[in-house]
């Protein structure tokens, strides 16, 4: 894309206007947040996966869930690793 500089309006009498001052831009230091981890592991021969009722509780309580991974072993998929994170 090229570049194209900022139009400047022009007077009457065709002499550029100044540009409006630009607003100032104020940088503040915070310490950088601090999260929980939760790992849920589920043996699939054992139970069942996570449903929507038991993963609604996990969010009630302010858990994300984050990623999942399948863990399979030959032909099966034996258990399924899910990730949660919240901020602490």
């Amino acid at each position: 894309m090229p570049y194209f500089a900022p139009h400047r309006p022009l007077n009457q009498d065709m002499s550029p206007r100044p540009f409006p001052a630009a607003a100032p831009i104020v940088f503040e230091r915070t310490d950088p947040p601090k999260w929980e981890y939760r790992v849920v592991t589920v043996d699939l021969r054992e139970e069942a996966p996570l449903d929507d009722e038991r993963l609604a509780a996990l969010g009630a309580d302010g858990w994300l869930l984050a990623g999942l991974i399948p863990i399979p072993t030959r032909d099966t998929l034996p258990r399924v690793v899910y990730y949660f994170v919240r901020l602490a």
